[in-house]
């Protein structure tokens, strides 16, 4: 019932039965086939830096999830500060993890957070004055035209793709492929041996798109509870229990292994998952129970977790009634913050042709 829906709108788009709203400024789509786990963040924040680079006044579109705002809002970041509408913020709580996490990386550039994207474009076009518009997790949302359409596939996806949800992992089948601009091989160094194999099968699918590789390098390294930075190097021959809620758990141990760290523990709760007080305790106890020395999380759950980070630094401030009611001790056991960026292997120059024509409109 699932494919036979997605086949029929797919259709009615490609036909010209349901219409594409199109924004006053280009549309720049990132997306994918699977249910996450691609590293969708990391890609949007590299479009987003060479967009700004070519001069151009960029917006972010989020569809928010895990929001409570039913009206449209933009997030930035300025000086530190998360802004919302434009305006300072005591706490962020009730905002989704992902606008936030985007908002913070990608400094200075609106994200507009609602569910109907054609209503955010317009926002991010006439009130932000947007001259270029990055439509995140975008490629299943056809209600809006897009200039260039950037589809993300993990190097672990099998060569046929997979099944479709919910007997698996896939929101669209691997033939729909045929409609992307560029394809974008994520998370390569982690598979290798299957890098080539894909691309030849991508390439049947599309003749005409740029497909390129890349990886997802640890950037940097941050303490949870002071914002100080951490030297990557810390992890080398250390022993570090991982938390995630992400869509892809196994990527992050084999990044923190490719750091020389040795993993006691990995807590993987799935994605977007909203922590409460009693789980962070017996996450923290059961890291220090399997000897390790430091738990190291993502930006992602790191955004989740900030309501227990502030608790500790202003205990007489939390609300008796939050989540965050009972906050263990600081020094109970450090807590690390691991980011990462995107770095092309090959296909970087091909992609960024297409950036620049799209970006000339």
């Amino acid at each position: 019932m699932y494919g036979a829906g997605v086949a029929l709108k797919n259709r009615a788009y490609d036909r010209g039965w349901l219409r594409q709203a199109r924004l006053p400024c280009p549309v720049i789509s990132v997306g994918n086939l699977s249910l996450g786990g691609t590293g969708k963040t990391a890609c949007v924040e590299y479009l987003a830096a060479k967009l700004t680079r070519q001069g151009l006044r960029v917006c972010v579109l989020s569809r928010g999830y895990g929001g409570r705002s039913r009206r449209p809002y933009w997030l930035m970041e300025r000086d530190g500060q998360l802004l919302v509408n434009g305006e300072p913020i005591a706490s962020p709580d009730g905002l989704p993890d992902e606008p936030q996490l985007l908002a913070r990386r990608v400094c200075g550039v609106p994200v507009v957070v609602g569910a109907r994207r054609e209503q955010t474009g317009l926002m991010a076009c006439e009130e932000l004055h947007a001259e270029a518009v990055i439509l995140d997790d975008g490629f299943q949302h056809r209600r809006v035209f897009r200039a260039l359409d950037v589809v993300l596939v993990n190097a672990r996806m099998p060569l046929g793709g997979g099944a479709l949800f919910p007997r698996g992992p896939m929101r669209e089948p691997l033939e729909s492929l045929a409609r992307a601009h560029a394809i974008v091989i994520t998370k390569a160094d982690q598979s290798l041996e299957l890098v080539a194999a894909l691309q030849e099968r991508l390439r049947a699918v599309n003749p005409s798109a740029v497909i390129a590789t890349a990886v997802h390098e640890p950037d940097a390294l941050q303490d949870w509870a002071t914002g100080a930075p951490v030297a990557l190097e810390r992890l080398a021959g250390s022993r570090v229990a991982l938390l995630s809620s992400i869509g892809d758990p196994e990527g992050v141990e084999q990044t923190v292994r490719g750091l020389d760290a040795a993993v006691a523990s990995h807590a993987a709760f799935p994605d977007h998952y909203r922590y409460r007080a009693p789980e962070w305790e017996r996450i923290l106890r059961h890291a220090a129970a399997s000897g390790a020395e430091t738990l190291v999380t993502t930006e992602k759950d790191a955004v989740r977790l900030e309501p227990f980070r502030r608790a500790v630094d202003s205990p007489a401030a939390v609300d008796t009634s939050s989540p965050a009611r009972i906050v263990p001790a600081r020094s109970q056991l450090p807590v690390w913050v691991l980011s990462v960026r995107m770095r092309f292997l090959n296909g970087e120059e091909q992609l960024n042709d297409r950036l620049v024509r799209v970006g000339a409109r």
